[in-house]
């Protein structure tokens, strides 16, 4: 008969990781950084509950509705960026990694929104670049197939796009300390080393 193995603890341990290794690429005129770790919540309402969610998201960013091209923000404690990310469907993008985001998007939107809306932990699903300086219009002209100057993606424009046949969301937001445009470009994590060489591949990080 053969004796049962003693009880013993697993020696190894998990550690999150960022989709691309927390990328950072700086050349004259242009800089592109992945911001990770992030928390990001799905929020979409439940049928019959929209008017009371545009009610609450109004009241909680100060006077901004849900918009399908418009993101909102809140600054200091709780900061989050909230963005359209699908028909009836927005991101809380937290500035920082949370424990737990669902709960932490609950506590932010409050108890009774949140029994009425379906939330997911998108966390893990996304990468988020920061593309910025003077000369990133040589790269979204090149990469991106919409029009992303300051005329057409004002602060805080939104869209859902195409970048090198993968699927993006594009945030314009505030300038930077310069004057520069800042814009973030989020992707699907499995494709995220694809989506790199895109960007990384165009002007000016390639001169």
């Amino acid at each position: 008969m053969t004796s049962p193995l003693p009880d013993q603890k697993p020696n190894f341990t998990l550690t999150a990781s960022s989709p691309l290794d927390r990328h950072r690429t700086i050349v004259d005129g242009a800089s592109l950084t992945e911001l990770s770790p992030r928390s990001i919540v799905s929020v979409s309402p439940f049928a019959e509950s929209e008017e009371v969610f545009n009610t609450a998201i109004h009241n909680l960013f100060k006077g901004i509705y849900p918009s399908a091209t418009q993101a909102a923000e809140i600054t200091g404690k709780n900061a989050c960026v909230l963005l359209p990310s699908s028909r009836s469907q927005w991101f809380l993008c937290f500035d920082d990694e949370v424990l737990d985001p669902v709960a932490s998007a609950g506590d932010l939107i409050g108890k009774v929104l949140s029994n009425r809306v379906a939330m997911t932990d998108q966390s893990d699903a996304w990468v988020t670049l920061q593309l910025t300086g003077p000369l990133i219009h040589l790269t979204l002209e090149r990469i991106c197939p919409i029009d992303c100057s300051s005329s057409a993606m004002p602060i805080g424009t939104t869209a859902r796009t195409m970048i090198g046949h993968l699927g993006v969301i594009i945030l314009r937001r505030s300038n930077d300390e310069n004057g520069n445009p800042i814009f973030w470009i989020m992707s699907a994590r499995s494709s995220a080393a694809s989506f790199l060489d895109v960007i990384t591949g165009s002007p000016p990080f390639t001169q």
